[in-house]
């Protein structure tokens, strides 16, 4: 991936290579903004453990059998049981050999559950499965600002109808929910960057959904937009983290919470016993 440095849109790589490759993503000013350019330049080593690699599979079957059913059907395995003994290792290894995703029965039994019921409407079952789309490909373009190099991977873009489409996992896909879900997690952040970056590559965004479903049963789903007030706030949002991660890489300096000795500041309800200062004398 170190070679792929021009602005284009590149089908057909992997996901290992568009995360492992060059660029900053949304997910990395994200951290930026939430958090601090330590944060990001730093994370933490995550070990991969057999609860947490379970989590990821199902995330990742569920995302291709929504997307891509024909796939689901090719490269998902339903396997045994349980992760127990011989049954569950030997058939490990020959999915290792063959690149099949490995379910235990449970998982891969709601994963179709899912797929059917996201399937089962017919506006979305369209939208994702027919028409001239294009299923994540990786989008790389140069900050016109910055100059830095940025990167994106749409779930799905329609060519045909120029809307993108990006598929959302939630515990509650109300629409009280959802709506935290979107500042939380910063979709609206998402789209903006997705939107802008895809059109400065040529490629029109008259619209974008999100097709938010839920992991448990009745396995609920919703599609929804943002308005653009919103998708303004995340724009704004990922211009100040791009600025930040620029002036970071340009100085090869990327702190934490701030540099020396500061003042914390407290709400007014901290103070239970004494009197909490007028803001006006605090700024005299």
């Amino acid at each position: 991936m170190t070679d792929i440095i021009e602005p284009g849109v590149y089908q057909g790589l992997s996901n290992e290579a568009y995360h492992g490759g060059p660029g900053v993503s949304k997910s990395g000013l994200w951290t930026l903004f939430e958090k601090t350019p330590a944060h990001y330049k730093f994370p933490p080593v995550k070990e991969e453990t057999t609860q947490s690699k379970a989590i990821k599979d199902f995330g990742t079957a569920a995302h291709m059998a929504i997307l891509e059913p024909e796939e689901f059907e090719k490269k998902v395995v339903r396997g045994p049981a349980d992760r127990r003994g011989n049954k569950w290792t030997d058939k490990e290894e020959a999915c290792k050999l063959d690149g099949s995703l490995l379910l235990v029965e449970s998982a891969y039994d709601d994963v179709l559950a899912i797929r059917d019921a996201v399937h089962a409407d017919s506006w979305i079952n369209a939208i994702l499965t027919s028409g001239d789309g294009m299923n994540e490909a990786s989008g790389y373009a140069i900050d016109p600002v910055t100059g830095e190099l940025v990167r994106i991977r749409p779930d799905r873009y329609r060519r045909d109808l120029r809307i993108m489409i990006d598929v959302k996992s939630t515990e509650s896909a109300h629409p009280d929910a959802f709506a935290r879900s979107v500042t939380n997690y910063g979709y609206h952040a998402q789209e903006a960057f997705y939107t802008d970056v895809w059109q400065s590559l040529g490629m029109p965004v008259d619209g974008f959904v999100f097709i938010a479903w839920e992991k448990k049963s009745p396995y609920a789903k919703a599609v929804y937009e943002l308005p653009p007030a919103i998708v303004d706030e995340g724009r704004a949002i990922m211009r100040q983290a791009l600025d930040t991660y620029h002036e970071c890489k340009s100085k090869d300096h990327w702190p934490a919470y701030g540099d020396g000795v500061q003042e914390l500041s407290f709400k007014r309800w901290a103070y239970r016993v004494t009197q909490a200062p007028d803001a006006m004398d605090e700024a005299a």
